[in-house]
């Protein structure tokens, strides 16, 4: 009888092991670009001189962070710009009274980008949620000085027209971020967009998510995206911390398990 009993726990362990592999398989593919090359070196796509990031909020670096430290394991300098503090956000859950919430979230980047092994990170105080409204020479210029100041050979950023998550900031960094490159003429360094997955966008964004994967270009290359990185990350931006599952009703550790690639595309002539 006991062993009757044994060979079915048995029996059902290995049916409930088949289960769950299978609901990952499934659910990673909802995430999933199909047909993208996986980045084979850093330093071989994006060069060797250093790799410029920039947003506009705290926590807007999560969303490349595996790019980010596998330039940092090449060798390869990573710089950071964050062009607000996040002062305007909401908070999730509280953890500061909110006029000092621009405080809190620029430390919670700054110590993000210091997990990462970041070379530099510039934060500036330009006005969550006002980037649209700044003179769009002057956000330019910030751009440029930074792109003039660590000298990378790519910059990644928003893609303009979709950003993700069509947000006006992160709309107008990348746009600022493009224009500061195409100044630079043949000395430009390489422009290179984040991106989400578009499956996911179309499954689970909405309307919204339908239209973000209308716009976005095709991914040129993927990057695998350890669960466990992304999960210290938003820890660590404990403001934010309970942001997914306040949007979009799931954790971190839910979300990174099927959401296992970064996305990114070269930024093309026409851009």
């Amino acid at each position: 009888m006991v062993r009757w009993v044994l060979k079915c726990l048995a029996v059902l362990a290995g049916l409930l092991l088949i289960a769950v592999l299978a609901a990952l398989f499934i659910g990673r593919s909802l995430f999933a670009e199909p047909g993208v090359e996986r980045l084979g070196s850093v330093r071989e796509a994006l060069g060797e001189a250093g790799v410029l990031f920039v947003f506009a909020h705290p926590d807007d670096e999560i969303t490349a962070n595996a790019l980010m430290a596998r330039a940092v394991d090449e060798g390869v300098p990573v710089h950071l710009f964050t062009a607000t503090r996040g002062e305007a956000g909401t908070q999730y859950p509280p953890v500061v009274d909110q006029p000092h919430l621009g405080v809190v979230r620029e430390a919670e980047a700054r110590k993000h980008g210091f997990a990462l092994g970041v070379a530099s990170h510039t934060v500036l105080d330009l006005g969550d949620g006002q980037l649209r409204q700044r003179p769009f020479d002057e956000l330019v210029e910030r751009v440029a000085a930074e792109i003039t100041r660590t000298r990378p050979s790519a910059v990644v950023t928003f893609h303009p027209e979709s950003a993700i998550s069509l947000h006006p900031d992160h709309m107008a960094i990348g746009e600022a971020a493009r224009r500061a490159v195409e100044a630079l003429g043949e000395e430009a360094p390489r422009l290179v967009y984040v991106l989400a997955p578009r499956p996911g966008l179309r499954r689970f964004g909405g309307e919204r998510g339908q239209l973000i994967a209308e716009i976005q270009p095709d991914p040129d290359f993927a990057v695998p995206s350890p669960s466990r990185d992304k999960q210290r990350a938003w820890r660590i931006h404990e403001s934010q911390s309970r942001y997914l599952q306040a949007t979009y009703g799931i954790g971190p550790r839910v979300m990174y398990a099927l959401w296992t690639e970064e996305y990114y595309a070269f930024a093309g002539p026409a851009d």
